[in-house]
């Protein structure tokens, strides 16, 4: 019957064999089996792949150490290889990767006509193979290639990268070098990449067909006259890190001898009809620049030479007069050692850069902007963006920026901003005068200014953020696979409008005084500062646009009502996380009041404040529609004692994204369910402490999309049909403990498209009551599985037909969806299961049947002609002895249960056996269904434990003692085990009776006294749960017949008449 029940399985499911292809396992494929991707597996050779469709083999991280000559040879349209990192470096190697040695043969991939990618980065090659003529790109970034002398023969090649083969982190001793004649027979060549290769010159013979060259991280001392005259096509170069600055280097750094600057000939950069447009010199220690150096370049859009000794360069530099056509300029950290100015005074020549649209200035440590850099700055009528971070200014008149109407952006974070009042003295008034004007100013010379660590990364024009804001809301409100994060409001709203960014400074308190100069801000961050203050009216009165207000880590306190109230028309996003300190303070009272008086808001952040008591009752808001309240105390507010808080979020009628992750919550009531808001969408309780959830009321929420549960304890799913809203989408169960899904669970889950179920305590799933989202035809687009704990054998062996044959995105299906159960196949791949090897298991029952029917058909006449007396009576007799076994009908009818189960109900290893095992093979399986007694499930509400206790042994026909060892190797035996084992002993004191069997489920249980005579007495009533599964069936025959016999039939006979 099994063999016929899995023939119509494997029928049904022949049709839809093409769905997923795994005819490359373990290495994952598409449909038309056009990629192979085999990222990340432990293969030690490259997988025999014979395929005139596969045109892409990712082979990268495997453990792959050779390339024969033929194995790709059964490839031919193959376009794209690449076989990265699967050999690094010594020193770029983790630690724990056991030594290697990648070896390719020479002419491994010469015959692939058609590879036009071939990526070989991270192998620690040593020379270059023999490679294709149709090549285009090829990446041999991060190998231990120093030189270069003979041609590629790849004519058509235009990406080359051969960065970091030879740098302090994977060292050759030696200068990087390249011939000429290399360059020579590459004539399509359009980006060439040499950083981090110890290069002392710049390369000569350079193909004029290039577009970007890279040099940076060389120990490349001058750059001579005209080494880039003939690339009149270059539109990106960068030298960038080779003279390197290192009085504040956040890595090994390589100055140039004597710490000289990089040697710069005034025709450097010379190219006739130069295309440059974008250009780094950064950490070069360069303190000035030759006359005209950047005269040829007509076309420099984006210019960095951050990082260097520019400082007076900065303040009285004629070099600006050569970029009149620049937009973008990075002038940070170019600070003098050991030295802050007072004042920074811009050179006059940068207000001819009219076209100047983001000007670059933290790092350079003044305290204050001249007058004169100020009317500088008001020449530049297209610049958008002005960074002043990092840069101990004190004083600022922001109200001088008002001449620049195209500005949107001002960053003077990380600064020393105070904003104090000033307080006119009546006794004097040139004191007062002076107060005033010092008041915000550091008069000491800061000598020692704190190390600053800048990491290398580039930060050219293509890093600023740009986007089409239509549709970015809706994009945000229905992508129902993520949360937003505060980060993309800020985006959306301030994207292109006039932002200040003001966070990291000294600012103690908020006044009218601190926002002159910001009154038509669209955006405000005002984070990581020292405000402890009350917010009271009035404070934004000036800020008539305020759209966007981050007052995130301060110490702020909102009991006023009318906060921000000013702004009620105006403000949309308000962060206030991080500002704990008064919520923390005991006894006192907060309110957010203020909420309902800001009528367009529609994000608020009040995550990680430690809000857990003594507030209102309500949020009130209208127009709110996202909610961050994570990282708060909701476990203290809707404890199981306290309702004052169950109607917390119900007023906040047109809420979509509630986040209450971090709460510590351990369950939530049916009442706090049915009280949040009809109209969210989205719903985050991930991060939590729940082994409770009221499933049964989530139909209140009939516009869910999208609910988050991961990250709790939740252990099991009500075998019930749950209301899911008719759009819900995406359920986030991954990182809990359960262990079975129901059928009936999903049942009305109908759009379901998403389902992460992956990291918990899976082990099977029952291919006859499957739930529906598995089905074919449900809308699930989307399922993880992985790091579930799956048991693989012939039962379960569907499963792997399912994964291969399902419609449904499974990630990591070939990598971590694997066995645990037997130990035999422990750590394999679940897809690997043979199915042949099932067949052969039924087929070989199939022959023993067929091998005892045919036995006792040819043998049972001739034993009943000789032998027909005899075995009629053997058969009485053995008849006889199986009829004993079964209880009689009317010998324990006083008894309510057959057995009463004791076990500690604190162990979650007993716990699971008891509820998973024991309860499942002796209520619901066998020809005999035994009447189970259990603590948690059986004993009636209302009465003393003792009473229940006492009712459970004596209304049983044996008591079942369920026993383990502890954490550390002792007994734990909890009271009621105790006092169910003094009441057993009673019994067999009154009643002659003696009705305990104790299951060990621990091989090295400790010897106790009782438990060595028990074994003498009575053996076959103390059983140990076997460690090997074939032989649990013993097992629960041996159980059975202990629970349907007399203890007394077992007992010793040597001893037994000297006790009972």
């Amino acid at each position: 019957m099994a063999l016929l029940k899995s023939i119509l399985i494997l029928s049904q499911l022949l049709p839809l064999v093409r769905t997923i292809n795994t005819i490359f396992f373990p290495c994952d494929t598409d449909v038309n089996t056009t990629t192979v991707d085999c990222y990340e597996r432990p293969l030690t050779h490259v997988p025999p792949i014979k395929s005139t469709t596969v045109v892409s083999i990712n082979l990268s991280r495997t453990k792959i150490q050779q390339v024969w000559q033929h194995d790709f040879s059964h490839v031919p349209n193959l376009e794209t290889l690449e076989m990265m990192d699967n050999c690094l470096p010594v020193h770029l190697r983790a630690l724990v990767d056991p030594s290697c040695k990648m070896e390719i043969h020479r002419d491994a991939f010469k015959n692939l006509l058609k590879l036009k990618i071939l990526n070989l980065s991270g192998n620690s090659l040593t020379s270059i193979p023999l490679l294709p003529k149709n090549l285009k790109v090829l990446d041999l970034k991060n190998n231990r290639i120093s030189h270069i002398t003979e041609p590629l023969n790849t004519p058509h090649l235009e990406h080359l990268f051969l960065c970091k083969n030879c740098f302090y982190a994977n060292p050759c001793n030696q200068s990087f070098y390249i011939n000429e004649t290399v360059f020579k027979e590459l004539p399509e060549l359009t980006n060439l990449t040499l950083g981090y290769n110890n290069l002392t010159t710049v390369p000569k013979g350079l193909p004029p067909s290039l577009k970007m060259l890279d040099l940076k991280e060389n120990t490349i001392m001058g750059i001579f006259e005209r080494p880039f005259a003939n690339l009149m096509l270059l539109q990106h170069l960068n030298i960038e890190w080779n003279c390197q600055r290192c009085d504040h280097a956040a890595r090994p750094c390589f100055p140039c001898p004597q710490n000289r600057p990089l040697f710069l000939h005034a025709n450097s950069l010379y190219a006739e009809n130069s295309s440059i447009t974008y250009l780094s010199l950064r950490g070069n220690s360069l303190k000035t620049f030759p006359e005209g150096l950047f005269r040829p370049l007509k076309n420099l859009k984006k210019l960095d030479v951050s990082d260097n000794f520019l400082a007076y360069a900065i303040q009285n530099g004629t070099f600006f007069t050569e970029l009149k056509g620049l937009t973008w300029i990075s002038l940070i950290y170019n600070y003098e050692p050991l030295k802050t100015f007072q004042n920074l005074s811009l050179s006059p020549h940068i207000g001819n850069i009219s076209g100047l649209q983001y000007l670059l200035l933290s790092g350079n440590f003044f305290h204050t902007l001249s007058r004169e850099s100020l009317e500088v700055l008001s020449k530049l009528q297209n610049l958008k963006t002005l960074e002043l971070r990092m840069n101990f200014i004190n004083t600022f008149d922001l109200s001088a920026l008002e001449k620049l109407r195209s500005l949107k952006v001002i960053d003077l974070s990380q600064n020393m901003l105070n904003f104090l009042p000033c307080c006119p003295s009546p006794s004097s008034e040139i004191i007062s005068q002076q107060s005033c004007q010092n008041q915000n100013l550091y008069m000491h010379e800061l000598l020692n200014p704190p190390l600053i660590i800048v990491d290398r990364e580039v930060t050219h024009g293509s890093d600023i953020w740009e986007s089409n804001q239509s549709n970015v809301l809706e994009v945000l409100e229905y992508n129902v696979s993520r949360f937003p994060s505060l980060w993309e409001f800020k985006n959306l709203f301030c994207h292109n409008k006039l932002t200040f960014d003001l966070s990291q400074n000294d600012i103690l308190s908020l006044n009218k005084d601190v926002f002159v100069g910001m009154e038509n801000a669209v955006c405000l961050d005002l984070s990581f500062n020292y405000m402890s203050q009350t917010l009271k009216k009035g404070l934004f009165t000036s800020m008539k646009n305020l759209v966007f207000l981050d007052l995130s880590y301060n110490r702020l306190d909102l009991y006023q009502k009318d906060a921000f109230s000013e702004l009620k028309t105006t403000l949309k996003v308000v962060d206030i996380s991080n500002n704990e300190f008064h919520f923390k303070m005991r006894g006192m009272g907060h309110r957010f009041e203020f909420i309902q008086n800001l009528t367009n808001l529609e994000v608020l952040s009040l995550a990680n404040n430690g809000i857990g008591m003594r507030i209102d009752q309500r949020l009130t808001s209208s127009s709110l529609k996202y909610l961050y309240f994570y990282g708060n105390h909701l476990d203290i507010m809707w404890d199981s004692d306290n309702n004052k808080y169950t109607h917390f979020f119900q007023n906040l009628t047109n809420l979509i994204y509630l986040d209450i992750s971090n709460n510590e919550l351990k369950s939530i009531s049916p009442e706090v369910m049915c009280n949040f808001p009809e109209s969210i969408k989205f719903l985050s309780i991930s991060d939590n402490l729940l082994n409770y959830f009221p499933w049964l009321n989530i139909s209140a929420l009939s516009n869910l999309y999208h609910l988050n549960l991961s990250q709790n304890f939740l252990f099991y799913l009500p075998r019930k049909d749950i209301e899911f809203g008719v759009n819900f989408s995406l359920l986030d169960l991954s990182h809990n403990r359960l262990s079975v899904i129901p059928e009936d669970f999903f049942k009305q889950a109908k759009s379901l498209q998403y389902l992460y179920l992956n990291h918990n305590q899976i082990k099977e799933l029952n291919h006859q009551y499957l739930p529906a989202p598995f089905k074919n035809g449900s809308a699930l687009q989307k399922l993880t599985l992985h790091a579930n704990p799956f048991k693989c054998d012939c039962d379960t062996s569907w499963f792997a037909d399912f994964l291969r044959t399902t419609p449904v995105q499974i990630p990591y299906l070939t990598m971590h969806i694997h066995c645990q159960f037997p130990e035999s196949q422990q750590s394999k791949s679940v897809l690997s299961m043979d199915q042949r090897s099932c067949q052969d298991i039924y087929g070989s029952v199939a022959f023993l049947v067929s091998f005892l029917l045919a036995v006792i058909f040819t043998v049972l006449p001739l034993l009943k002609h000789l032998y027909g007396w005899d075995l009629w009576y053997c058969l009485q007799v053995l008849w006889a002895g199986q009829k004993g076994y079964s209880q009689l009908a009317s010998s324990d009818s006083q008894y309510h249960y057959d057995a009463f189960v004791v076990f500690d109900t604190s162990n979650q290893a007993v716990r699971d056996w008891v509820y998973n095992e024991l309860t499942v093979h002796l209520e619901n399986s066998g020809h005999r269904r035994f009447c189970l007694c259990l603590e948690e499930r059986d004993w009636i509400p209302g009465l003393s434990c003792i009473e229940n206790l006492h009712s459970a042994v004596y209304n049983s026909v044996k008591t079942v003692f369920v026993l383990s060892s502890g954490v550390n190797g002792g007994e734990t035996v909890n009271g009621v085990i105790r006092q169910a084992f003094f009441m057993v002993q009673q019994r067999l004191l009154d009643e002659k009776v003696d009705v305990a069997v104790l299951v060990l489920l621990d091989e090295m249980f400790p010897k106790l006294k009782y438990l060595q005579l028990r074994k003498r007495l009575c053996r076959k009533s103390v059983l140990s749960w076997p460690r090997n599964p074939r032989a649990q069936p013993l097992f629960w025959n041996r159980i059975r017949m202990n629970l349907s016999s007399d203890n007394l039939k077992f007992y010793d006979n040597n001893m037994s008449e000297s006790f009972i």
